[in-house]
């Protein structure tokens, strides 16, 4: 009985919802890599704020938060984050046993929605005090990466790291992704083409 009814996840959602699924593995994958100091990524930050604070999981009296302190330390916080649950899931993808990553608590309400006719499940994060709405932010990250990962039905060995560069990859399909970026593959092919001349011509 115990065995039956632990079950993965199977994805049955709809192509179009794949495919935004796929975009916000690669927005966060970007966000995670990106180099925060640089003016050119701000609408990476932009974007995962939005997504975040428009969460519905997110209380609605925090929901309007406006952060007293600088932003930059906001952006460190929740890039800071994800990276860890990035590390996390890496760094245990090869485990043989069941690995407990992150837990999130909150309330989960069950409805029933007319207008579509279905079925509708929602965890709702508790209220949290002035000045602890950072570390909603980060409830609502840890979220929005188990609803990614749950709607692209995804093996933790999809996930990974460059061996060049050491940035966050995701590999969309079975075949198994090396590189982060064309960059990182053309430089490794380079060197490794450059070591093979010496090597001859030794």
């Amino acid at each position: 009985m115990g065995e039956n009814m632990g079950r993965y996840w199977t994805s049955k959602k709809s192509k179009a919802v794949v495919e935004e699924r796929r975009a916000e593995i690669d927005l966060l994958i970007d966000f995670a890599n990106a180099d925060t100091t640089k003016v050119a990524n701000q609408h990476l930050e932009t974007r995962i704020l939005d997504h975040l604070y428009r969460h519905p999981a997110l209380h609605p009296d925090n929901r309007d938060w406006k952060p007293d302190g600088k932003l930059a330390n906001i952006i460190d916080a929740m890039q800071g984050h994800l990276r860890s649950r990035f590390d996390i899931i890496i760094e245990n993808k090869q485990m043989l046993a069941e690995m407990p990553l992150w837990e999130i608590s909150g309330s989960v309400s069950f409805k029933l929605d007319p207008i579509k006719n279905r079925f509708h499940e929602r965890l709702q994060l508790r209220k949290v005090k002035p000045g602890n709405e950072i570390n909603a932010l980060k409830k609502i990250m840890d979220l929005w990466l188990i609803e990614i990962i749950r709607d692209l039905d995804s093996s933790p060995r999809r996930f990974g790291q460059c061996p060049r560069c050491g940035g966050f990859l995701y590999s969309p399909t079975v075949k198994e992704r090396i590189y982060c970026s064309t960059r990182c593959g053309g430089a490794a092919r380079q060197e490794k083409f450059r070591e093979e001349r010496r090597a001859q011509d030794h």
